[in-house]
């Protein structure tokens, strides 16, 4: 069953907790989180990773030790070992989301920000464009992010890199199931699965929640 997962840490982790955090994942994951030059990068990275596997650990009863975490040929991750376990993080200013579920699943946030209409209308297909001028003022950053994170949460789910110029909302609805969660006033969230079902709300979480999973 499909379940969506967000975090929510806005300040700078506490060096020991950091540091108790890492040392959960592999001697990889934890090189790659160290080269980040920016906290705020190394941070939202550790800490997506810790969603993974601490939900890993909840919904599959495993220990941390034996999830292992690959990556396929376009780069999308994935639990080698636990096959039924699909996943996909996205983390964007103080947000870390991860949608997880049996099926191939993808998920992105993005912070809402002015758009410049003509970048909008290079990137969006023709009739989202023209539904985006229909839009008032207040609305348009909201439309052209749920275009986006439609685009995005679809391309995740496939395994590949976003592509521009952006699908159309209709055409990815006839590709796949698509839905956006009210999170935050200054974000858009949204996923893509297979699978019609999503759950009716978001399930939002803590660090010392996640500990208290991946300790078990």
């Amino acid at each position: 069953m499909l379940k969506v997962v967000a975090l929510h840490c806005s300040e700078k982790l506490d060096s020991q907790i950091f540091q108790e955090i890492l040392s959960f994942l592999d001697e990889d994951e934890q090189k790659k989180i160290l080269s980040f030059y920016r906290w705020q990068d190394a941070q939202r990275s550790l800490l997506g990773k810790f969603l993974v596997r601490a939900i890993i650990c909840k919904r599959f009863q495993v220990k941390n030790g034996d999830i292992k975490i690959m990556r396929s040929k376009m780069g999308k991750p994935y639990a080698y070992n636990i096959p039924q376990g699909s996943f996909n993080i996205s983390h964007s200013g103080a947000w870390i989301v991860g949608a997880f579920d049996s099926l191939p699943v993808g998920i992105d946030i993005e912070q809402i920000k002015e758009i410049d209409l003509d970048m909008a209308r290079k990137i969006l297909d023709i009739d989202d464009f023209e539904e985006l001028m229909r839009k008032k003022e207040s609305g348009l950053s909201d439309y052209f992010y749920k275009c986006w994170t439609f685009n995005e949460s679809y391309l995740k789910m496939l395994g590949q890199g976003i592509s521009i110029p952006l699908l159309s909302v209709k055409k990815l609805s006839d590709k796949a199931f698509l839905k956006t969660y009210p999170i935050d006033t200054n974000y858009v969230l949204s996923v893509c699965s297979n699978s019609h079902i999503f759950p009716e709300n978001i399930t939002f979480t803590d660090i010392k929640k996640l500990l208290k999973c991946i300790e078990v």
